[in-house]
């Protein structure tokens, strides 16, 4: 039976990421016949569906997600002995991809390894929590920072800083003013919640549920822009970690207490690709800038 080649999972993998032919063909470096070649006898190989053609644009069949998450290990893997074979000294060329949910609670850690590892390339990508770490399952991402009440077994983690839950809202506001909110000040009051891939909000609701808080969502968002925006303009009150949306002339910052609820955040690779050179590196770092990743809180 013949087996699955080196090319036909770059193929998949492209054309799974691009979602073109075209594009798939463009990123390999190859012709778009040749792309439609691996890609059908790849097919020919499965006993499952994996793509979805729609015109001339493509998606993964849910049948094939894990399939697909495989394989981009799979290629990790291999590009990382390809670079013990060239360059066993050095990070000189390379990529690595970043998640992250709170820019601000990352960003000493990213720029001190853009410092010290000047020649790779590094992408990012922001969003809430469970939607970056299900990323990285998938292989989209190399490494990501999430919020997690405790660490999750199906990765290799390293908690990076314990962050307490605020509460943000426009200036003035007279709830604000005490300084500090309990979880009962929150009943029935209009809130502005990320959408339920977040960690802090399902933190949130589950304390908000044991003591029977009824939280009123007027608003879901998906970017922190937007929280900002709409917690700066009165429609609700938002949440955060600590240091992640620091006051400002549009809006105040209350640490929430009784209980005070607190949440991890977490650096997270799958464990197959945690001694990869360029993802040590990012840990490695991570470990040496942690402290920087702190809160802007009062004590309460």
């Amino acid at each position: 039976m013949p087996s699955v080649t080196l090319a036909q999972m770059k193929a998949v993998e492209a054309l799974a990421r691009t979602g073109k032919f075209s594009r798939a063909a463009e990123d390999l470096g190859i012709s778009q016949p040749s792309v439609s070649t691996q890609i059908q006898s790849f097919e020919e190989l499965c006993r499952t569906r994996v793509f979805i053609r729609d015109g001339h644009n493509v998606s993964v069949a849910p049948s094939a997600v894990d399939l697909i998450a495989k394989i981009r290990v799979t290629l990790k893997c291999l590009s990382e002995v390809d670079r013990a074979i060239t360059d066993t000294t050095s990070l000189n060329a390379g990529t690595i991809s970043i998640g992250f949910s709170a820019h601000r609670l990352i960003m000493p850690v990213l720029t001190a390894f853009v410092r010290e590892y000047p020649s790779l390339r590094l992408t990012t990508r922001g969003g809430p929590s469970l939607d970056l770490a299900e990323a990285v399952l998938r292989g989209e991402l190399d490494v990501a920072a999430i919020s997690q009440v405790a660490p999750d077994s199906r990765f290799s983690s390293l908690k990076l800083h314990e962050s307490r839950v605020a509460i943000y809202g426009r200036k003035g506001d007279p709830m604000l003013a005490k300084g500090r909110l309990t979880l009962g000040d929150l009943d029935g009051r209009d809130m502005v919640l990320w959408n339920k891939s977040s960690g802090t909000r399902t933190l949130l609701e589950d304390a908000a549920n044991k003591q029977g808080v009824r939280l009123k969502p007027v608003l879901e968002v998906a970017t922190l822009d937007v929280a900002y925006a709409a917690a700066a303009a009165g429609i609700g009150l938002a949440i955060s970690i600590e240091g992640e949306v620091p006051p400002d002339d549009h809006i105040e910052v209350v640490p929430l207490v009784e209980p005070e609820l607190a949440i991890g955040h977490y650096l997270v690779t799958l464990p197959e690709c945690r001694d990869h050179a360029a993802i040590q590196a990012f840990f490695d770092v991570a470990k040496e800038h942690a402290r920087e990743v702190d809160g802007g809180l009062p004590p309460t």
